[in-house]
């Protein structure tokens, strides 16, 4: 079964989670969406009508394989160019470039002829020269990786069969993990103005091997054996053209990665002779090839463009589907069905289908080339090129300033599943000739979907292609291409030049970064710190225990968490006041079902909750609603009754926040399954409707049903406002009693008897926020805050909701202090209260500090329970997000860390929204979720559950992100007040 994904039935009524998880997250965006009709007529046209399986067969099967300068990729060029025209296109063309000479493969065989013969398979890499007839020699491994290195092997290579990559084992097959492209680390952000670009990973490669290449041919080098580093007998292909399609210098050829091993176990063992034999040919002259282009033309703005792009060549092994039929069929397929639809974009659409991509990007390099006039007019490009997965996210390629635009564009395409935007570089598709222009380049981030296997290898042929991740890339590239048309200007551009002043210090030669090298010591003295951290949370769950607003345990903590702070040196230590109507005690809760069949029901009194009169009986009305309107007709029916709230629903657990869709929640609980997510607004309301309601009607008590499976409770006050008793005796049913009492309901009348304890202390009084300092040495009135909540629920211990987040804080502080940091900024450590009842420590904080808010440049806060932070949410703060990446890569880079890419999602729930509604830079660790669903707000949350290098980890994070955002130059950027930009 799918875990990720499981549904579960309980109850509907909102109101539960809100008082389990409070300041819920924004609205659905794709309901204001000005593209939202349009787009979804693109989505069903090509769902409904796509001609895309039925072209990418054509093309595989009738044209096949497409090398750059063969006649079959003239061939596809013309039918292409054919395709466009039948779907109306307009400016239908041909774009010629020229290569210096096509290569046509021939025949290929090896085999090992000493100590034992074996046969090898092998092909011809591209642009290899042939042998001259068979050619036998001696194989050896030139494990030489620099070029100071190679002496070791002057006059030793003469003749040789010279093999230079050391294997990786077959088996058992490398894991394919296809989450990897939203959960691995993020990548070095890019440069700030002045200093060294990031050097392009491929311009490195092909140094070495030029370097390598030439000094096998001084040396006389026979052949050249490279591994496939495939399984199952599966070849791979790349060129060794040094220059643009220029010959190869020696002969060079792949083997299967079972004959490559086998060459160099047995070279371990002595001498090895192998036999190979190539007749490839090479033409003399010049060729013509093509790039085949398309327009839908603009109606307002037809000179601006948006193009969409893909390559139409291929190698050979195979007949080129996924490698690249499959995007430049998507791309077709895109053309085809914006035709039909007849649209009408503001500015042009473009298809381009680039040739030459597979030697190096030259077909996209030649456009760019031919179209220098026209580049200020190109507002994006989008190109297809990772197999036939399904598209996850769109990858930005360090268009930081476009984020926000991009969010807007991709808002409709919910039903698409889309991952939230990456601003991730990749350098081996189409998009980077326009990027390094300044044109706005992205390219799709796809599932792998098998593409390590065909990529490039005799797999590579229509049979592997997947209809639905084909369908779905085309829908993906058609609704960006038309949203992107569309917006009321063209997508900003990075600012130029890249590359640094010519005065710029020399990428050779860095200094070390002394802020990087005070994040290592920093994460090293939290992990020194461990046992103490541990013993920490040790005390506070177990000796300590529960620590529910206003109750004595609570006063405690605050108190031992003030000591705590003194001890490790911090200054300005207190305890700041704020007060609450009244405290509460849990009494006994107890209940059966006297009919329609008896039945012993486990209940839990709801935080405030006041008691019954003693065990009062009476019948059960459930009350089902989605909306404050929906109460309306329960009105005048509740009075001496017991009401049970919310009809069950079927819900899902949380996923993994990173791999969760764009446009869905990654609130840490169970939620209903459906369409809307969250709607804070429109729960709030619900909510005080369901108070008023139950003031006015009076019923005996309030049943609510846990979400929770297996006798796990929930806790909450979800009737209770300010701290005043409940509009009703109210309390938590387990989950299994909850479904039961609303079968005996379908079935007819049902009575109970419930009993339920609980006791208001009828005065107000004062809760404690914790507060400590790091003085900062030369901005001392700016402040960076971090923060947990001390306080807890009262079922189990709060272990993990939240005192692993008010420890993580703690230990923090001391490794901060230990180290001896000196920020530039205060840093502040608050351990806020009353968090469980609705953030109110934390606003309380707000209020109290509102002087100061402006000078306070970023707040941190740790509340999702036990799991390891996975990265920092940001709450959709575009402006902030290029240098919070630059803050935080440290941590991308830390071993065991390895911080991804931040989160750019409005979410709520924890002590950092008060601080985002005061338009202060209010952020939230995103963490894995571990069992958080199970132990959140139920009597599992205790200590055996805490996942303690985890909670290390989030520690780490947290010192590290205080202290680096201390030392920016600046203060983070806030939110701007006025609307981001959208469409007309």
């Amino acid at each position: 079964m799918n875990s990720r994904r499981i549904g579960v039935l309980v109850l509907g009524g909102v109101v539960a989670l809100i008082g389990s998880r409070a300041g819920l997250a924004r609205p659905s965006p794709d309901e204001k969406s000005p593209f939202a009709g349009v787009d979804a007529r693109i989505l069903g046209e090509i769902h409904d009508n796509s001609e895309a399986m039925t072209n990418l067969e054509y093309l595989s099967d009738s044209i096949g394989a497409r090398v750059t300068g063969s006649p079959q990729l003239k061939q596809a060029n013309e039918w292409t160019k054919k395709k466009f025209a039948e779907y109306g296109l307009t400016n239908v063309h041909l774009e010629p470039w020229t290569i210096g000479r096509a290569w046509t493969r021939g025949t290929a065989r090896a085999r090992i002829v000493a100590p034992a013969e074996h046969s090898l398979t092998i092909a011809a890499a591209a642009w290899s020269p042939g042998t001259p007839g068979a050619v036998q020699g001696q194989v050896v491994y030139f494990d030489a990786k620099k070029k100071e290195e190679f002496g070791k092997f002057h006059g030793k290579l003469k003749g040789a069969v010279v093999i230079y990559q050391e294997p990786e084992s077959l088996s058992p097959p490398k894991p394919v993990d296809p989450d990897r492209a939203a959960t691995r680390p993020m990548q070095q952000p890019p440069p700030r103005m002045g200093e060294p670009p990031i050097a392009d990973p491929y311009s490195a490669f092909l140094q070495t091997a030029r370097e390598r290449t030439q000094f096998f041919k001084e040396e006389g080098v026979a052949v050249v054996l490279r591994d496939a580093d495939k399984p199952h007998a599966l070849l791979n292909m790349t060129d060794v053209s040094l220059e643009r399609f220029a010959p190869g210098a020696i002969p060079t050829a792949f083997t299967t990665g079972e004959g490559y091993r086998m060459i160099f176990r047995l070279l371990k063992h002595g001498p090895v002779q192998v036999e190979i034999e190539m007749t490839n040919s090479m033409g003399d002259k010049p060729v013509e090839v093509y790039n085949t282009v398309g327009d839908l033309r603009g109606s307002e703005n037809p000179d601006e463009m948006v193009i969409l792009g893909a390559h139409l060549d291929s190698w050979d092994l195979g007949t080129g589907s996924t490698d690249n039929g499959t995007g430049s069929m998507a791309v077709l397929e895109a053309a085809r069905a914006l035709a039909k639809l007849n649209l009408k974009p503001r500015r042009t659409i473009r298809f381009v289908l680039f040739s030459g991509e597979e030697e190096g990007l030259y077909g996209s390099q030649e456009y760019v080339k031919g179209h220098q006039d026209e580049l200020e007019k190109i507002s994006g490009v989008l190109v297809h090129d990772s197999g036939t997965g399904r598209v996850l996210t769109l990858g930005l390629h360090d268009n930081y300033q476009d984020r926000e635009l991009m969010d807007q564009v991709l808002s409709p395409l919910r039903e698409l599943r889309l991952l939230e935007p990456s601003v991730a570089r990749s350098y081996g598709t189409d998009h980077l000739s326009f990027d390094e222009v300044g044109v706005p380049g992205f390219f799709c981030i796809q599932d792998p979907a098998e593409y390590r296997l065909t990529h490039h290898s005799q797999s590579d042929t229509f049979d592997k292609v997947w209809k639905e991740g084909l369908n779905q890339g085309a829908q993906v590239l058609a609704a960006w291409a038309y949203n992107t048309a569309q917006l009321p200007g063209m997508l900003p551009r990075r600012p130029l030049p890249y590359n640094p002043a010519p005065n710029a210090k020399k990428a050779e030669t860095p200094k070390p970064d002394p802020i990087e090298e005070m994040d290592s010591r920093i994460i090293e003295q939290a992990k020194k710190d461990a046992p103490e951290l541990k013993a920490n949370l040790t005390f506070l769950a177990d000796r300590i225990g529960p620590r529910l607003t206003g109750s004595s345990q609570l006063d405690r903590a605050s108190h031992w968490t003030e000591e705590q702070f003194k001890a490790a040196g911090l200054s300005n230590v207190h305890l700041e006041p704020w007060s609450i109507a009244n405290s509460w005690t849990r009494g006994p809760a107890s209940g059966r079902v006297i009919s329609p069949a008896e039945q012993v029901l486990t209940l839990a009194s709801g935080g405030w909750s006041s008691s019954t009169d003693g065990a009062v009986r009476g019948a059960v009305i459930g009350l089902s609603y989605q909306t404050v309107e929906d109460l309306e007709k329960y009105r005048g029916k509740l009075k001496g009754m017991i009401v049970l709230l919310g009809a069950p629903r079927e819900m899902e657990l949380p996923t993994n926040p990173l791999t969760t869709p764009w446009n869905e929640e990654t609130v840490p609980v169970a939620h209903p399954k459906g369409d809307t997510p969250y709607i804070s607004g429109d729960y709030r309301k619900l909510r005080a409707g369901l108070t008023n309601l139950m003031e006015e009607e009076k019923p005996l008590a309030v049943l609510m049903g846990s979400e929770k499976e297996y006798g796990l409770m929930n806790m909450g006050s979800p009737l209770s406002r300010d701290y005043q008793a409940a509009a009703a005796p109210t309390a938590y049913v387990e989950r299994e009693n909850y479904l039961q009492l609303w079968r005996f309901l379908e079935q007819g009348p049902v009575d109970v008897e419930v009993n339920i304890g609980g006791k208001l202390s009828g005065k107000a009084m004062d809760v404690y926020n914790t507060v400590a300092e790091i003085r900062g040495s030369e901005k001392p009135d700016e402040i960076v805050i971090i923060g947990g909540h001390l306080d807890s629920w009262d079922l189990g211990t709060g272990a993990t909701d939240n005192g692993t987040g008010s420890m993580a804080v703690l230990e923090a502080a001391r490794a901060l202090q230990k180290v001896g940091v000196k920020p530039k900024r205060t840093i502040r450590f608050v351990l806020f209260t009353g968090e469980e009842q609705g953030l109110n420590g934390s606003r309380a904080y707000v209020k109290s500090h509102a002087g100061e808010l402006a000078k306070i440049s970023a707040v941190l806060v740790h509340d999702s329970g036990t799991g390891k932070v996975l990265t920092v949410g940001l709450m959709g703060n575009y402006g902030a997000r290029e240098t919070i990446d630059h803050a935080l890569y440290p941590l991308a880079k830390a071993p065991g860390i390895e911080l991804a890419e931040p989160s750019l999602r409005t979410e709520g729930g924890t002590d950092h929204v008060p601080f985002d509604e005061a338009d202060v830079p209010g952020f939230w660790c995103v963490q894995d979720n571990v069992d958080y669903d199970k132990t959140h707000h139920s009597q599992a949350d205790t200590l055996d559950r805490v996942r303690w290098d985890d909670l290390t980890e989030g520690a780490q994070v947290l010192a590290v992100f205080a202290y680096n955002m201390a030392q920016l130059p600046e203060m983070l950027p806030r939110k701007p007040a006025k609307p981001a930009q959208t469409a007309q």
